[in-house]
């Protein structure tokens, strides 16, 4: 099986990244001399229910009217997250690859799986802070039945007095909508 190139684009794309409220911007430099290696990163993983999503051709809901089915077959996040100290201002910054899966239904003709994925931060309490959808594709080049592509996203994650990672959630999951929610509560994984 031949795994296709990732286009330039597209992880350009996912590192533009969440700007707002919580100001999570891009950013690549580090802004503390402190010994780093003791400070807890953030969580960062993929939400069950909705980690995979089954793409139908119209409103059913048949197997043989599959376009596509994908996954998140892997969430990598860097070794170390990077604690920046800009102007008295902390912040965490945190290298993430997602990794999406994707495979070809009988009625996809395209040969491209279009998908939506979010980024979600949740602080102290569970509280949801902010969350920011990218849009997304595999292609299946060469006519092949499944593909990849890797999704690089940077959160910058601004912290008050005396937090840390520990913290701090990072989730990642599909944008579903209600019917494609049904359909996975109802064929869970």
């Amino acid at each position: 099986m031949q795994i296709p190139a990732i286009p330039a684009g597209r992880a350009r794309r996912a590192v533009r990244f969440l700007a707002g409220a919580m100001a999570l911007l891009v950013t690549a430099s580090c802004g503390t001399t402190e010994d780093i290696a003791s400070y807890p990163c953030p969580f960062v993983g993929a939400v069950r229910e909705v980690s995979y999503m089954t793409k139908f051709q119209g409103d059913s809901q048949d197997l043989s009217d599959t376009l596509f089915e994908a996954k998140i077959d892997q969430v990598l996040p860097a070794v170390n997250c990077v604690y920046q100290n800009d102007d008295g201002k902390q912040a965490i910054v945190y290298d993430i690859q997602v990794k999406f899966l994707a495979q070809r239904g009988p009625k996809e003709r395209e040969g491209v799986a279009k998908f939506d994925y979010f980024v979600g931060i949740g602080g102290p309490g569970g509280q949801i802070l902010t969350r920011q959808v990218f849009d997304s594709e595999i292609a299946f080049e060469n006519n092949a039945t499944q593909a990849i592509t890797i999704e690089e996203i940077q959160p910058r994650i601004p912290l008050k007095q005396g937090e840390n990672g520990d913290f701090y959630r990072i989730y990642i999951g599909f944008m579903l909508n209600e019917r494609e929610l049904a359909y996975n509560r109802k064929n869970p994984r």
